[in-house]
């Protein structure tokens, strides 16, 4: 199959007003700033390419190949990227993903600092060793099951957002809000959650075993079942009303951060 250019999709745009490009070789192409609203792009490989500020809004990606691409301010809002789409080591900064649809999909290493992902679904989505950080806004977007083994969500904002059953394991959460987030059996095992705030967060049954949670505002939050084994602790930490963390089996932390 001939590998199209950028003019010919311009081209084609400019008459028909929309593309299909599924299953198209693109690898590598600069699409940087290009309107592809409401296009097929499912099964298309993208990998490398630069797609920053494009306009991408209500695309189709599934299964498509995204891998270290460059979308970097681009809007894809409400766009299909679920099944195996794969966004591995990707460029997301700034990137508005808004009610996106992502379950299933690949953004292990990817950067999403200060991506909107409100409202999106990355249920089952692997994020492992992925860079939230900052200014990203993941406010009532659906986490179930996903995996964020070891991600950066430094100063993220997951307030109201759904992690039932995600794994943060060794995550680093310093300074993130969990307000009223659904974290009902997360794996929290290691995670640095150091100044988060968990206020109304429902944390039943996860694992937050050698957690550090220095500092950290755990005022209202549910813990029922919670396993606080070895969780770290200090004189700043706020716990609900009533619990002893040293029965419940955390440490007080005597080198306060």
């Amino acid at each position: 199959m001939t590998k199209l250019t950028r003019k010919q999709i311009e081209d084609h745009l400019t008459v028909m007003g929309y593309i299909n490009l599924q299953s198209q070789d693109l690898q590598g192409i600069d699409l940087s700033g290009i309107n592809l609203g409401g296009a097929n792009l499912s099964d298309a490989n993208l990998c490398g390419a630069n797609l920053s500020r494009a306009v991408l809004v209500d695309v189709f990606l599934i299964d498509a190949n995204l891998s270290q691409a460059n979308l970097t301010g681009a809007d894809l809002s409400e766009a299909e990227l679920s099944g195996n789409t794969n966004l591995s080591q990707a460029d997301l900064r700034g990137t508005k993903l808004e009610g996106a649809d992502l379950q299933g999909a690949n953004l292990s290493g990817a950067n999403l600092s200060g991506a909107n992902l409100s409202r999106a679904t990355l249920t089952n989505a692997n994020l492992e060793g992925a860079m939230l950080g900052s200014t990203t806004l993941l406010e009532g977007a659906n986490l179930n099951r996903a995996i964020l083994t070891g991600a950066n969500l430094r100063r993220a904002d997951l307030s109201g957002t759904n992690l039932r059953g995600s794994d943060l394991g060794r995550a680093d959460a310093t300074g993130a809000n969990f307000h009223r987030a659904d974290m009902r059996r997360a794996n929290l095992a290691e995670i640095n959650l150091t100044a988060a705030v968990l206020t109304e967060a429902d944390l039943g049954r996860a694992d937050l075993r050698e957690a550090v949670v220095n500092g950290a505002n755990l005022i209202s939050t549910g813990l029922r079942g919670a396993g606080l084994q070895n969780t770290r602790y200090n004189s700043k930490t706020q716990w609900p009303a009533g619990l002893m963390p040293q029965i419940a089996g955390a440490c007080l932390d005597d080198f306060e951060s």
